[in-house]
């Protein structure tokens, strides 16, 4: 199954959910944020978001500087 991932084709496991992306992708969720088809998740709920074809999801984590 395909979703775009900050812009880019991803291709995933079928039911994965955000704590298996982030995990796939060696990504602590401490520090970022993730939103699902424009909608931000909580952190309480990555383990409970399953990802769907298609969807576009953004992770994002804060840069000092500005």
């Amino acid at each position: 199954m395909r979703i775009v991932l900050n812009g880019k084709n991803k291709k995933i496991g079928l039911n994965e959910k955000i704590n298996d992306l982030l995990s796939s992708l060696k990504i602590k969720s401490k520090f970022i944020a993730i939103a699902v088809n424009g909608e931000f998740i909580s952190k309480k709920n990555y383990s409970k978001t399953i990802l769907n074809e298609g969807d576009v999801v953004e992770i994002v984590s804060p840069h000092p500087g500005g």
